[in-house]
């Protein structure tokens, strides 16, 4: 007689694998650590190439991507960031202005970051799209038979005629600071002056990777005392730093301005500390930049929508960078002041030991004014400001057609430094002291 037999489960069939994520790909890194504030990416734009030791970590050129024109540039990932976190790492130490970085890997989306706590950084929106993250010049941006470049040891272009102007470029640019504008299209339509927020963004990544580094190993300008504990320049009117006789820059001839990227000890010139990382944010010339502006009372930011790259020297048409036109184009209305930015004409210091100096906004106007380096109302003083931020300055003013300029330059002392900006001039404004810097989004 015959049994019935127990029923057998069909064999599985293929597992299909879950996908493989290149997390060295766009990747932050981690505070403190060897490779943070840069990376690497597959995604270049037409005429960019990896140079020798491009994905070797430990390497000079880790995260260094080369344009066509010799131009060297810094791949920066998009990050998320934290002011202030209770469980911050560094709370215990820096308090409310610990600086806490994440990477994209970190959190699934934006609304995870957001729901932790932590906001991705506006540097990386343009064109109404989240970005991987930026290319930024090495090197202050100079005259390269006729296009700014971002080369080693060249002598940094300057929005005056006396010194290394503009105008010496093809096609003329004006030698002011709108004309920057022009002066990095000659490199390509692509690149467009380094905004406001990529400035501050750096400036971040400097403060996040101070507060976690504890040695020189990964950080060449770590100071343990705390009281210099930032990256150092030529700031001291004599080729040097204020903080850092070890510090030296090779002159360019005029006055005491130094070649970019000339300096001994290089590292201790870039925003991580590495000879990877992006040097001369701390004096030698000022930097314009591109993202906030004031008109009839108000100040404005760059739309999340806007493409920096199309934005224009003029100020009357719809893609000009400045005017009515093109602030009702391209900016959203921050109000008649926010946060310290009053339109006052006052020259203040960055820095608080009791306050919270950037606000912990995740969106909005305060989270625009953050990522902008606009300190809260608290994070100011009229005297020294704090060893954390550099006693870097902070000068509020109320100026029609505003373009603001960053760092400090060779002969501005302490106030130099990767924190410091400055409110008070105009579009048609220009000086021997102030320069650009390049940056390149990827397609």
């Amino acid at each position: 007689m015959g049994c019935a037999g127990k029923a057998v489960a069909p064999l599985p069939g293929p597992i299909t694998p879950p996908p493989v994520v290149n997390s060295t790909l766009n990747n932050i890194g981690i505070q403190g650590a060897a490779t943070f504030g840069i990376g690497t990416t597959d995604n270049l734009p037409l005429g960019m190439s990896e140079m020798t030791g491009t994905r070797t970590v430990g390497d000079v050129n880790y995260g260094n991507y080369q344009y066509s024109d010799n131009s060297v540039m810094v791949w920066v990932p998009m990050f998320y960031y934290r002011w202030g976190g209770a469980d911050s790492p560094r709370y215990a130490e820096y308090g409310l202005n610990s600086c806490d970085v994440k990477s994209k890997y970190d959190f699934a989306d934006v609304a995870a970051a957001n729901e932790a706590g932590y906001a991705v950084h506006r540097a990386f929106y343009d064109d109404g799209k989240l970005k991987d993250g930026v290319f930024v010049d090495k090197y202050l941006a100079s005259n390269n038979a006729g296009t700014a470049s971002s080369i080693k040891n060249g002598i940094p272009l300057s929005s005056a005629s006396t010194n290394a102007p503009f105008s010496g470029l093809d096609g003329v640019p004006e030698n002011t600071y709108a004309g920057a504008i022009d002066a990095v299209k000659t490199r390509g339509g692509a690149f467009f002056v380094t905004t406001i927020f990529i400035q501050r963004a750096l400036s971040l990544l400097s403060m996040a990777h101070a507060q976690a580094a504890t040695s020189i190993d990964n950080c060449a300008w770590y100071d343990a005392t705390g009281i210099a504990n930032y990256p150092k320049g030529c700031n001291n009117d004599a080729l040097g730093d204020v903080d850092d006789a070890t510090v030296n820059y090779t002159a360019t001839g005029y006055l005491k301005a130094g070649k970019t990227g000339s300096a001994t000890l290089f590292a201790k010139t870039t925003h991580n500390g590495q000879a990877s990382g992006v040097a001369d944010l701390n004096g030698n010339m000022f930097e314009i930049c591109l993202g906030l502006t004031q008109l009839s009372g108000n100040f404005y930011a760059l739309k999340t929508s806007a493409k920096a790259a199309s934005l224009t020297s003029g100020a009357t048409a719809a893609n000009d960078a400045w005017g009515a036109t093109g602030i009702a184009q391209n900016y959203e209305s921050l109000g008649t002041s926010i946060g310290a930015l009053t339109g006052t004409s006052q020259g203040m210091y960055i820095g608080s030991d009791t306050q919270q100096v950037f606000s912990s906004a995740l969106t909005g106007k305060e989270w625009q004014a953050s990522c902008a380096g606009i300190p809260q109302t608290g994070g100011v003083d009229a005297t020294t400001g704090t060893d954390l931020f550099g006693h870097d300055r902070f000068y509020n003013n109320r100026v029609d057609d505003m373009c603001p300029r960053a760092g400090g330059y060779w002969g501005y002392g302490a106030r130099a430094g990767v924190w410091d900006i400055n409110f008070s001039d105009s579009r048609t404004d220009s000086s021997s002291s102030v320069g650009v810097r390049a940056a390149l989004y990827s397609v």
